[in-house]
């Protein structure tokens, strides 16, 4: 027997070894992101239109009355998005008198909505959510890894936005807020595996999806989980304006944010963090200000 044939044998022996060692095996795993999906495509006509808003609706000095929405109704009419990321929403906890929060929002202003636990609170439940002009097609909670810290959680929803060729998932999350980093940048790696497949959901072709990522980061721009996610998704960002969102009353950091998937072209139509006027207090609503963009889909 020639030297280089028994090599061959003994390679074919051992690669099937290894295919019987491993039956989840099949060849086809590294072309499996060119299978299906939203294709590539360049809108040189009428490109899809979108204004979007992610808004945390938690502490506001108001009223200790908190069944009383007038001012976070005002806020939401203000806004006047298409879709909202909310942030800290209570669902019939002992706090919030019973009130299903997110519910009253969407009837209020006529809105589709999905909510998305984070965890069992106060005799009810905790987390975020998502309103919609449009009609939501699917959405799913995944945990996001928290340790030991409060639960945190990244919502997805798919929504049927008229002029787009595919339905758009928002992805809507809200991250740990200790001072060191490390919990947050974890879960922003997390939201990235996410975003292309690399973890588990129920949206089979997410890695090719149009996709938007949305909420409170509780990171500036200048800090490691924001940088993190800079990988796979661009921040949505205007030159000139400033995102400082937190305190209301008088705004010191940029911790909302609005970031769409680097898999699209967007063009930055506007973008808007409202504050306080003669004409509404939108620190009678939240202790945070809405960030508010209108962007305009160039390539899917």
């Amino acid at each position: 027997m020639k030297r280089g044939f028994a090599l061959t044998i003994v390679a074919l022996a051992c690669l099937m070894a290894h295919v019987q060692a491993s039956d989840k095996i099949s060849g086809n795993e590294i072309l499996t992101v060119q299978k299906g999906g939203v294709p590539d495509k360049v809108y040189t006509g009428d490109k899809p239109a979108l204004r979007i808003a992610t808004y945390n609706i938690g502490k506001n000095e108001a009223s200790d009355n908190v069944t009383d929405f007038t001012a976070l109704n005002t806020a939401i009419k203000k806004i006047n998005a298409d879709i909202i990321a909310v942030l800290e929403v209570d669902n019939k906890t002992q706090r919030s008198q019973k009130i299903d929060q997110l519910k009253l929002l969407a009837d209020a202003n006529k809105m589709h909505y999905v909510f998305g636990k984070a965890l069992d609170f106060d005799g009810g439940e905790y987390g975020l959510g998502l309103l919609s002009k449009y009609k939501i097609l699917h959405s799913q909670v995944i945990k996001l890894p928290s340790g030991d810290a409060e639960q945190r959680v990244v919502l997805l929803v798919q929504v049927e936005i008229p002029g787009f060729d595919s339905a758009p998932i928002i992805m809507v999350t809200h991250l740990d807020w200790q001072k060191d980093p490390a919990i947050r940048t974890g879960q922003a790696r997390y939201l990235l595996d996410l975003s292309i497949g690399d973890a588990p959901s129920d949206f089979k072709n997410i890695s090719s999806a149009i996709k938007i990522l949305a909420g409170d980061f509780n990171s500036t721009r200048e800090e490691q989980p924001l940088k993190e996610i800079g990988y796979f998704f661009n921040r949505v960002s205007k030159p000139g304006t400033d995102t400082r969102s937190w305190p209301a009353i008088n705004p010191a950091i940029d911790i909302d944010h609005i970031f769409t998937f680097k898999g699209q072209k967007w063009d930055t139509r506007a973008l808007e963090i409202p504050h306080n006027s003669p004409e509404f207090s939108w620190s009678a609503a939240s202790d945070h200000l809405p960030v508010i963009a209108d962007i305009q889909l160039t390539e899917q």
